[in-house]
């Protein structure tokens, strides 16, 4: 199933240059949505939504809406978690009576792991299920962001794509905890392992990021796993820099497809056009907070109960000698307290409120992550958002894989006689290089994107035909 939703915002003012909007009238933003099952997958358990404020007044109030979900506990249960989702969600989110967007958000999430948690309790099959939840809200406020898992916000700006959420998934907690490093936490813990979800517990602690700054030629995404599995954050941003949100997300995806499709993926791409001038108290321009000192007192209770363990041990053997056993079975069992004790006082290691900036170096023989393809790969962690960023503006990476991925996917096609316009295909790939040659890599990339669609398009429907809908 490849499902593309297409959508620009209302105002008639959305095709004209950017320009400074006050503030009564609604933000112009350029938006597309797509979901698609993958190369692997039998079925689709992601999910979105997206509304779109057309009065002021209720813009003003709550801000245009969007939501991505990817499900999990089994094909038809974590496809019921995450449609929970992208339905209760919004229902809850603009009928809310809040004091802000920040409540808002919170409680509308809260609402949602309710909904999937009440649900979960009717049926036994339901048990255990869950699912994601990245939603972005759009408002006077500023960009807010409600996150629960491991699906992605980003923000693309002047040059620099940034991750706005922290996955809660097993590596990264275990980097943000001290105990893995970005280097080798690929060798110690699993992927895709997330350690919070809407759905199995009745109570869910939700991530409110923000308010962040808004300004025209921005760009946000929200994202599933099954496209950052695939594809990284530079090629992201590159992508999401020189193409409008409609071809932007359609050529995502089929990066994720052409590099394996091991999951669903699902991609929002929202392209600010104009937006009113507010005073945002950028979340994350605050500094990072300073690593906490060490407990300096921790030394002295160990080194007391050392100390009582050393003597009840020489007192257990000295009462032995003397005949008394009684009393030397007590100070025996006064050591081993003491001991203990010493243990429950040493102090943890402190960690660094910075989590340690280096590459990740995924497994050589992982066969679901190519180090070259890896989002997880050059990139920087931090303790506040945007806990990654990296930079876009050299795109000759992608170009160079666009070109060979369309001199492949060719060749397959003539091999197997597909339904394929050959001399189209020709065209485009001249149209890249000579753009590339003229230093117009936006204009390449939409040509390379435009044969690889082509291209994707015989594979997605004898996908179909193969069983996988």
């Amino acid at each position: 199933m490849y499902t593309d939703l297409q959508h620009v915002s209302l105002p008639p003012a959305a095709s004209r240059p950017c320009e400074s909007t006050s503030m009564t009238s609604v933000p112009i933003v350029q938006y597309a949505s797509r979901t698609d099952v993958g190369m692997r997958r039998a079925a689709n358990q992601d999910n979105l939504a997206v509304r779109v404020c057309p009065e002021f007044d209720e813009w003003n109030r709550c801000g245009h809406l969007f939501v991505v979900a990817d499900g999990m506990g089994g094909h038809a249960v974590g496809d019921l978690a995450s449609r929970i989702t992208v339905t209760t969600l919004p229902l809850a989110y603009y009928k809310l009576d809040a004091v802000d967007v920040e409540s808002r958000l919170r409680q509308a999430v809260i609402a949602a792991n309710k909904a999937i948690n009440d649900k979960s309790r009717e049926n036994r099959e339901f048990e255990g299920m869950g699912t994601t939840c990245s939603v972005l809200s759009l408002s006077s406020a500023g960009a807010m962001i409600g996150h629960v898992g491991d699906s992605r916000v980003y923000r693309v700006r002047r040059g620099r794509i940034e991750q706005l959420t922290f996955d809660h998934s097993l590596q990264w907690e275990m980097i943000r905890l001290g105990r893995a490093t970005a280097e080798n936490v690929e060798l110690y813990h699993p992927r895709n392992v997330i350690t919070r979800c809407l759905g199995p517990d009745l109570s869910v602690q939700v991530d409110v990021e923000g308010p962040f700054s808004v300004e025209p030629n921005d760009v946000f995404m929200l994202c599933s796993d099954g496209l950052t599995n695939h594809v990284t954050d530079e090629e992201i941003g590159v992508v999401l820099s020189g193409l409008p949100p409609e071809k932007s997300s359609r050529l995502l995806i089929d990066l994720a497809n052409c590099r394996g499709g091991s999951d669903n993926s699902t991609v929002i791409v929202v392209r600010i056009d104009s937006y009113p001038d507010l005073n945002v108290r950028p979340s994350d321009s605050s500094p990072l907070p300073p690593a906490p000192p060490p407990a300096a007192s921790a030394g002295i209770p160990v080194a007391l109960m050392l100390l009582v363990a050393l003597i009840s041990l020489g007192l257990a053997g000295w009462t032995i000698s003397r005949g008394r056993p009684e009393l030397s079975a007590i100070f025996a069992i006064t050591a081993v307290a003491a001991f203990l004790l010493s243990r429950y006082f040493r102090p943890e290691p402190a960690t660094a409120a910075r989590l340690p900036v280096a590459p990740l170096s995924p497994l050589p023989d992982d066969p679901l992550m190519d180090p070259s393809t890896s989002s997880s790969l050059r990139s920087s962690f931090r303790t506040s958002p945007p806990y990654r960023t990296v930079d876009c503006q050299n795109a000759q990476g992608l170009l160079t894989y666009l070109a060979e991925a369309q001199s492949e996917l060719a060749q397959a096609a003539r091999d197997s006689s597909w339904q394929v316009d050959f001399e189209e295909l020709t065209q485009l790939g001249r149209q890249a290089t000579a753009a590339n040659q003229s230093e117009k890599p936006d204009k390449a990339i939409r040509a390379r994107a435009r044969a690889i669609e082509l291209l994707m398009k015989e594979i997605y429907q004898r996908r179909g035909s193969s069983g996988i809908n």
